[in-house]
């Protein structure tokens, strides 16, 4: 071990890139400079509970999320309801008013149904 040891702000580089080797050796051997690391590396606790803070999600979470899920699953089924109900009303109107149409058949000529029942003999 060499009683010369490397300055803090060397310490911090060798931390943030983890380089150069020479100092990796160094700080592999050395206790006074293994504890600089800790210290250089430590969390402020103010830092610490900030942090958790801040990624802690809220206690009541679970309860506005599944009310949440609840309420837009009650909207997704009422507004399923009324399409229902206006598709029941548009496929009623549209009998009404061309009772030749039935269930998404097109309007069809009345010689060709002619032919289909004569089986072409016309």
């Amino acid at each position: 071990m060499t009683a010369r040891h490397p300055k803090r702000q060397r310490l911090q580089r060798w931390l943030d890139t983890g380089g150069p080797r020479r100092v990796s050796n160094h700080i592999e051997q050395c206790v006074h400079c293994q504890e600089v690391l800790d210290e250089l590396s430590a969390l402020d606790e103010g830092l610490v509970a900030d942090l958790q803070a801040a990624t802690t999600p809220p206690a009541d979470l679970r309860e506005r999320t599944h009310g949440g899920v609840d309420v837009r699953l009650r909207n997704e089924a009422a507004f399923g309801s009324f399409l229902d109900l206006f598709t029941i009303g548009w496929d009623f109107t549209r009998a009404i008013l061309d009772p030749e149409l039935t269930d998404g058949d097109e309007p069809h000529d009345d010689d060709a149904t002619a032919d289909h029942i004569d089986g072409g003999a016309r």
